[in-house]
């Protein structure tokens, strides 16, 4: 498919794209997928912070044939005046989680079959040339890259975890692929990224994502009596800084009358611009620091760039 992206979601700081109440023991929970419970980024959330990063607001749409075009606008007055906007993303599903190390301090770690979906999707889009699929380890297993800085002797230590470690080459693919998408013309976080890439069980995975978010306490202080206000104590989850994710982002056929000239691919090039990264705040909590994310988009022709 011609007129489509990658974009991939790299959090800088702790990030918390919220579903509003929980119902368990954490009060604020992060967005999760129905099916496999992996934390997602909403298409939605995305699309929001994207628009503002290039301030699409109304009167600026009205005024700008480009930002009308990609992210849309409504009126009230004239059903003429309105389109739908033309950049549609997805989703953007979990890819690698970080996950606290004995060596190397960290590790990118993904699953098998979070590849294979990660893979689905790109070959839907029309990406060739893209890595095999990376065999299921075995439930005591972890297969790494040949030159990984995560293996003590013959195992690797993850949280409290351990896994007889093997090196595998369409692993070792996957790694040099991710990195180059994800922190491109950068060879240092390559080769670092390269160092710390690991594929876990399924349901490893599984656990993982489910219990190695960030969940902080937090209140509200009583500003005369300078103790917590009474219920106001709650927690909140978020993706750790390092977390990575992928979407793929679409821009439709450019139906407005007033199109102007400006063809799918100009929108594209102008608002999912390969050349250089994005920085986006995404979710809640930006007064504390929360949701600094790298916004990367790759072409899908040709492979990574």
């Amino acid at each position: 498919m011609a007129n489509a992206r990658i974009y991939w979601l790299h959090t800088l700081s702790p990030t918390h794209v919220g579903t509003g109440r929980g119902l368990g023991y954490i009060d604020l929970p992060i967005h999760r997928d129905k099916v496999t419970n992996w934390p997602i980024v909403p298409s939605s959330a995305f699309k929001g912070v994207w628009a503002d990063r290039f301030r699409a607001t109304d009167a600026r749409r009205r005024e700008n044939d480009k930002l009308r075009l990609a992210f849309g606008i409504a009126s009230d007055n004239d059903q003429g005046d309105s389109n739908a906007g033309a950049l549609v993303p997805t989703d953007a599903r979990i890819v690698c989680m970080p996950v606290r190390s004995f060596q190397g301090t960290f590790a990118w770690c993904s699953s098998s079959l979070a590849l294979k979906m990660l893979l689905r999707d790109l070959k839907l889009a029309g990406l060739e040339n893209l890595p095999p699929e990376a065999a299921a380890p075995a439930l005591t297993q972890a297969f790494h890259t040949t030159t990984t800085a995560l293996k003590e002797g013959s195992k690797i230590y993850l949280e409290d975890l351990d896994f007889e470690a093997a090196p595998n080459d369409a692993v070792a693919a996957w790694a040099a692929r991710i990195a180059e998408w994800v922190f491109p013309g950068d060879s240092t976080w390559q080769s670092e990224f390269q160092k710390r890439f690991a594929i876990l069980p399924d349901s490893v995975f599984d656990f993982l994502t489910e219990t190695g978010t960030e969940v902080v306490a937090r209140v509200r202080i009583d500003d005369d009596l300078k103790t917590v206000k009474d219920g106001q104590l709650w927690t909140e989850e978020s993706l750790p800084a390092e977390t990575i994710l992928a979407g793929l982002v679409f821009c439709e056929r450019v139906y407005a009358a007033r199109s102007n000239g400006i063809t799918e691919q100009s929108l594209l090039n102008e608002f999912a611009p390969t050349h250089a990264p994005l920085t986006l705040q995404i979710g809640g909590k930006a007064t504390v620091g929360r949701g600094r994310v790298r916004c990367v988009f790759s072409e899908l022709q040709g492979g990574a760039r």
